[in-house]
């Protein structure tokens, strides 16, 4: 249901432009620690840890908010978006602004790893159901200029982390402190700009339960096989995250903390984003008539990855794999243009922050095992065959999907409820 009441019509769009700087900052702030990690490897691996250790801090975040995403989610529809998603960026904006104080490993997996994440889980599925309240003819376009929030916020924020980080020893904790500072400003804001929410939805004006939050997710198998090409897609996008800019610094001469911070983040998300708005506005425009074009979308997003890949793990010049993360970029774009709108296809909006709490639950526990996974190939046989390996599971979630086109979409498709 779009709220339609009068005087909401210039407000959806200024809601949006607050859910962005929201998501923009917990993006952001998740990307310090990839920016700073060249430096953080110096100088935590003079206490004499490891390349797996750093990735496990990565992991320990993934299966955190994987654990957590489907309580907020479902917390988000009984308590209120507005007020989780407010304590949510207190939360992460507190983990985030602690690691500035983190003396090891151990501290920086409790601060980023569990604190941050925790917090961080509220902010996704609370703005994505905000959204769907205020916007249905132009849902594509609003969910992707919120999701534009990622790329801003992972390039600002790798340039930021990436400059203070080589400054010294001890000069990554400064932007941590920064951006924690910045995350508890953003929620006063919020908490006084965004607008009380209304009544929630439902046929009969009841509550739904947490059983039929869950079944409505269960009983639809098109959104069980999205949920698990998510997961593919999130082990790859987190490998490739943590260790793009680690991956510059040490194999291409010459490339030092804060080129490879800016440089292994920049040109894959001026990519994503371009491609991301464009591939949106296409479906908006192209999409009338045809209820399964989110669903090909993603499916030809996910195929349009693997070669990029490869040419990243093999590329021999710098600024080739500048050039190829720049056409993978691209093809992600394509994949999250299509991604939450085609779950979204198949679950009653009363159910849809359950349902992004859940299939992120699944997603980021699978994706979790990635930084620590890769980090081991880094150690045991090579960044370019940690790398290269992520392409296997863009494949992975290509195939996955093909069941729900041909056989589940057609039934599952919300639609039909509708008719």
């Amino acid at each position: 249901m779009t709220i339609q009441k009068k005087g909401l019509g210039g407000y959806k769009w200024r809601l949006v432009a607050f859910l962005f700087v929201a998501f923009f900052i917990a993006q952001g702030a998740r990307q310090l620690y990839n920016a700073a990690l060249p430096q953080i490897c110096i100088e935590f691996g003079r206490m004499g840890v490891t390349d797996a250790q750093l990735g496990a801090v990565g992991s320990v975040f993934g299966a955190v908010f994987g654990l957590a995403v489907v309580v907020a989610g479902i917390a988000a529809d009984f308590l209120g978006h507005k007020r989780v998603l407010v304590a949510g960026t207190v939360v992460f904006s507190l983990g985030i602004f602690c690691c500035g104080f983190a003396g090891g490993v151990g501290a920086m997996i409790a601060f980023y790893g569990v604190v941050a994440s925790l917090g961080q889980t509220c902010v996704a599925p609370s703005c994505y159901a905000l959204i769907l309240r205020h916007h249905s003819e132009t849902r594509s376009t609003a969910m992707a200029i919120f999701q534009s929030a990622v790329y801003f916020g992972v390039i600002l924020s790798s340039l930021f982390g990436g400059l203070l980080a080589e400054q010294g020893d001890g000069a990554w904790r400064c932007a941590f402190l920064a951006m924690g500072a910045i995350g508890f400003v953003w929620a006063a804001v919020m908490q006084f700009a965004v607008r009380a929410e209304p009544q929630r939805e439902g046929t009969d004006g009841d509550k739904a339960s947490v059983k039929e939050a869950f079944m409505a997710v269960a009983k639809k198998p098109t959104a069980i096989l999205i949920a698990v090409a998510f997961g593919f897609f999130m082990y790859s996008i987190l490998g490739i995250r943590l260790w793009a800019p680690t991956f510059l610094a040490r194999t291409f001469e010459g490339v030092g903390t804060a080129k490879a911070a800016l440089h292994g983040v920049l040109w894959m998300y001026i990519g994503t984003l371009v491609s991301c708005i464009a591939t949106a506005k296409a479906i908006d425009k192209f999409g009338k008539g045809r209820p399964r074009i989110r669903l090909d979308v993603s499916v030809a997003g996910f195929l349009l990855c693997i070669a990029p890949v490869v040419w990243v793990a093999k590329a021999a010049s710098f600024v080739s794999c500048c050039v190829a993360l720049g056409v993978l970029g691209c093809a992600i774009g394509v994949y999250e243009a299509a991604h939450y709108p085609a779950m979204f296809d198949c679950i009653a909006p009363r159910y849809r922050s359950a349902a992004t709490g859940v299939t992120g639950c699944m997603a980021f526990l699978m994706g979790s095992l990635a930084p620590a996974v890769v980090g081991w190939m880094n150690v045991h046989m090579s960044m370019r065959a940690g790398i290269m390996s992520l392409a296997a599971f863009f494949l992975a979630g290509a195939v996955v999907l093909v069941p729900a086109q041909i056989w589940f979409f057609r039934k599952d498709w919300i639609g039909n409820e509708k008719a």
